[in-house]
């Protein structure tokens, strides 16, 4: 009985292992080629200007302006989150990693990006 209550304990310890680690969010440098200043909105909220490292999670929303060049959006592109593997066959885990985003994080962690000019 001890043996089964210490393998249950363990399991529900690491369930949802990429929630709790890292919340599916990852640290991204982001850069604008020759338009430093540019500002930056993510999911709607202004973030600053480039050059800037944030926090993202697949699937966030960037949103780069500036005066003179045209607005560009990008859907940050997603990679399957390796620490979500420590849910083992826990489906709670899996669950929560799922409902919570944590099963993805930002496929790159450096994002160049160039605005064209507007006419």
């Amino acid at each position: 009985m001890k043996k089964f209550s210490l393998i249950l304990m363990t399991i529900l310890m690491v369930s949802s292992c990429a929630t709790i680690i890292n919340g599916g969010k990852s640290r991204v440098a982001i850069n604008t080629t020759k338009q430093q200043g540019t500002t930056i909105s993510v999911n709607g909220l202004e973030m600053g200007t480039t050059p800037l490292q944030l926090k993202l999670k697949a699937d966030d929303i960037i949103t780069f302006e500036k005066d003179g060049f045209e607005t560009k959006t990008i859907v940050v592109d997603g990679k399957f989150n390796t620490i979500a593997v420590l849910n083992l066959f826990s489906i709670l885990g899996w669950g929560i990693d799922a409902i919570t985003g944590s099963l993805y994080i930002p496929d790159s962690k450096i994002m160049n990006v160039t605005l064209k000019e507007s006419k």
